[in-house]
C-alpha cells in the first residue's frame, strides 16, 4: 500500500461531519422557521437530501481519479486556462467564508461569552490559532478533526434531546404545507451549511479506500443532517414556528431549557457553548486549510505553510467589512448561492469532459 495512504474511511467521515457542524446551529432553526413556518423540519429535510445529491456527483467524479487531487485532474479534462479560472473562484469563496464564519463567531462570542472583548480581537485570535493548526499536513489534519468530533456529536445530541422532552407537538402542527417558493429557497439555504463537505477534494488522493469517498461523505452528510434536524424539531417544538422566527439564536435558547432530574443540572447552554466553540474551529480550521490549499496550488508552493500565513489577514479584512450581524449572514447567504452556482457549473463541466472521453476511448477500442 502506498506510504502516503494513511487516512481511513471513518477518519474521512470525521472530517466531513465535524466541518459540516459548525457555527450555524445556533442560528439555523430561524431561517428554516421563517421559509417552512411548522414545516421547517421539512425544509431542513430537503436541504440535506439536496446535500447528499451534491456531494454524491462531486465525490463520485473524485474517486474516478483516486491518485489526484480536483484541481489537478481538472486541467485535464477542461484545460489549464479554465481550470486555473476555477480554482481561484473556489480560493476566493474559501476565503471570504471562513472570513465570514469567523465574524460569525466573534458576533456571538461578544455577545454571550465575552462581552467587554473587542470582537477584532476575538476573531484574530480563532484565526491565528487556524492558521498554526494550517502549517500541519493533511494526515494530522484529519486526526485533528477525527478527535474533536465525539466532543462535538455526543453532548450536542444529548442537550438537544434533553430539551426536546418540554416541547408541545402542537408547534409541530401541521406537519407539512404546500411546498411553495420559500419552502424550496430555505431548502437551499439549508444545503449551504453541507457546502464544506468539498473538502472531500482534498482527501481522496490519501485515503486508503478512494472508493468508498462517496460511501464516508454521505454517512457524514446524513449524521450532521441528523443533528440539524433534532435541533430544527427541538427549538419549533419549544417555542413554535413564530417565536422562532423572532430569536436570534433559537438553539441555545433551547439548551437553556434543558434541566436534567428536576434541577440538579441547569443551564446546559453554559456546555452548549462551549462545544459551539469547539465546533466552529473544526469548521474554520477545515476552510481555512482547504484555502490555503488552493493558493498553494495557484501560485505553485512547495506546501501550504507559507500560503496558511498569506491568507490570514486577508481573512481577518474579510470578517471586518460586515458592519453587524444581519449583513455578516446576508453575505454568508449570498455566498452560498454564489458557490453553489459555480460548484454546479464546474461539476457540469468536469462531468460532461469525462464522459466525453470515455466516450470516445470506447469508440476506439471497438
Amino acid at each position: 500500500m502506498n506510504a502516503t495512504r494513511q487516512i481511513t474511511t471513518l477518519r474521512t467521515a470525521a472530517v466531513i461531519g465535524s466541518t459540516i457542524i459548525g457555527v450555524g446551529i445556533l442560528s439555523f432553526p430561524r431561517y428554516m422557521a421563517a421559509s417552512g413556518g411548522s414545516s421547517a423540519p421539512f425544509v431542513a429535510f430537503s436541504g440535506i437530501v439536496i446535500s447528499i445529491a451534491c456531494y454524491w456527483l462531486l465525490a463520485s467524479l473524485c474517486r474516478r481519479f483516486p491518485r489526484e487531487s480536483l484541481f489537478v485532474f481538472s486541467r485535464r479534462l477542461i484545460g489549464k486556462p479554465l481550470s486555473y479560472v476555477f480554482a481561484v473562484l473556489f480560493l476566493l469563496i474559501f476565503i471570504l467564508l471562513t472570513g465570514l464564519t469567523a465574524r460569525q463567531f466573534g458576533d456571538v462570542a461578544t455577545t454571550v461569552l465575552f462581552k467587554k472583548t473587542p470582537i477584532e480581537a476575538t476573531v484574530f485570535l480563532m484565526l491565528l490559532i487556524c492558521q498554526l493548526s494550517s502549517r500541519r499536513d493533511v494526515v494530522k489534519f484529519t486526526y485533528i478533526h477525527f478527535f474533536y468530533l465525539p466532543l462535538i456529536i455526543g453532548p450536542i445530541l444529548f442537550i438537544t434531546l434533553i430539551s426536546m422532552r418540554n416541547m408541545d407537538l402542537l408547534n409541530l402542527q401541521p406537519v407539512l404545507v404546500m411546498p411553495s417558493a420559500a419552502f424550496w429557497r430555505g431548502a437551499v439555504e439549508a444545503s449551504f451549511l453541507f457546502q464544506s463537505s468539498f473538502i472531500i477534494v482534498l482527501l481522496v488522493p490519501f485515503m486508503q479506500k478512494p472508493k468508498q469517498a462517496v460511501r464516508a461523505g454521505v454517512l457524514a452528510i446524513a449524521v450532521a443532517g441528523i443533528i440539524y434536524l433534532l435541533i430544527v424539531v427541538a427549538a419549533v417544538g419549544l417555542f413554535g414556528a413564530e417565536e422562532t422566527k423572532l430569536l436570534i439564536y433559537p438553539t441555545l435558547e433551547s439548551a437553556r431549557s434543558a434541566v436534567v432530574g428536576e434541577g440538579f443540572l441547569e443551564r446546559l447552554d453554559a456546555i452548549f457553548i462551549v462545544l459551539w466553540v469547539i465546533s466552529v474551529y473544526t469548521t474554520l480550521y477545515s476552510t481555512y486549510y482547504l484555502a490555503a490549499c488552493l493558493l498553494q496550488q495557484v501560485f505553485a508552493f512547495r506546501d501550504q505553510r507559507m500560503s496558511s500565513t498569506l491568507i490570514l489577514p486577508l481573512t481577518f479584512v474579510m470578517a471586518a467589512l460586515p458592519a453587524n450581524v444581519f449583513e455578516t449572514y446576508t453575505w454568508s447567504l449570498a455566498l452560498g448561492a454564489a458557490s453553489m452556482i459555480i460548484l454546479s457549473v464546474y461539476l457540469f463541466l468536469l462531468w460532461s469532459m469525462y464522459l466525453i472521453r470515455r466516450l470516445r476511448k470506447r469508440g476506439a477500442v471497438r
